[in-house]
């Protein structure tokens, strides 16, 4: 086939136009994904990270329940005999008063999507340690909320689930600012572990976590939102303070607030974070 100089200039300039009319993204909704941050990352600096969580439920009848939390978060280097060493971010969250008094939810979240997270539950009352295994268990309701536990291990979960795309960039309120962030949908790998048939994430790109969640079953029905309604600072770094999850299907309402972060005074000893542990946490020792 044979070009004239008119025709390849045509070309150069419908190439031009084509270039131009396309989206600037410079990034993939996978790598949107693999650098959202985890709610308690920021205890992943070695420092460890101390700080409360308020718990209230909602309940479509009527029922109003709440919740204090005592979070102990902190990072390790794990050595496998026959693997490389990897970081891992371990979360400790104590119930304060009520029933539930005593009762430890315990995470263990790995930087490489190759290891499974694990979770534990300790309870006070019959001296029991369960590890949440299932998909059943971890879509369990956490302290009663329209979050499940699942939802409190965050962005890991996610990342080990789902493909993401990015469908879009655009700027969303909270509270009184305006932040700049990417959309991205996920849809579930080849996996039958997915919650959801479909999520549509709003993922914050200075601080590069979610503000917002959609959850949607496999007949396209809304499920579940999760929406940050305000942000913090913590050493320079915003951080979620407030977030309200939504039951669509059941008309529950939870909202959650983050508060009075710091760090610990002394370091934080790894055996704290141990399943076998739980039962001996002293949950005084750390200022609660």
């Amino acid at each position: 086939m044979r070009m004239t100089k008119r025709t390849l200039a045509t070309i150069s300039w419908l190439t031009v136009l084509l270039w131009l009319t396309l989206p600037t993204w410079a990034i993939t909704g996978d790598e949107v994904l693999d650098r959202m941050r985890d709610a308690f990352s920021f205890g992943d600096d070695g420092d460890g990270i101390l700080l409360s969580i308020d718990i209230e439920n909602e309940y479509a009848n009527g029922t109003v329940t709440s919740y204090r939390l005592a979070v102990v978060a902190d990072a390790a280097t794990v050595e496998t005999e026959g693997q490389d060493p990897y970081e891992i971010t371990q979360v400790l969250m104590y119930f304060l008063g009520g029933d539930d008094e005593g009762m430890i939810f315990l995470l263990h979240l790995p930087e490489l999507r190759e290891i499974a997270s694990q979770m534990w539950l300790y309870i006070a009352a019959f001296d029991l340690t369960k590890e949440l295994i299932t998909d059943r268990d971890q879509a369990g309701r956490f302290a009663g909320s329209t979050f499940t536990y699942g939802d409190i291990a965050g962005a890991r979960e996610l990342r080990d689930e789902y493909h993401a795309e990015l469908l879009r960039e655009e700027v969303m309120n909270v509270g009184s600012e305006e932040r700049a962030v990417w959309v991205i949908q996920l849809t579930p790998r080849e996996t039958d572990d997915a919650e959801y048939a479909r999520v549509v994430l709003w993922v914050d790109q200075e601080a590069e976590q979610f503000l917002r969640l959609e959850g949607y079953d496999a007949e396209r029905q809304l499920v579940k939102e999760i929406l940050v309604t305000e942000l913090g600072t913590f050493e320079q770094r915003r951080v979620a303070e407030t977030m309200i999850g939504r039951d669509t299907l059941t008309g529950d309402v939870s909202t959650l607030r983050m508060y009075d972060m710091r760090r610990p005074e002394m370091p934080l000893p790894i055996e704290l974070f141990q399943p076998e542990s739980l039962a001996g946490f002293d949950v005084d020792a750390y200022g609660f």
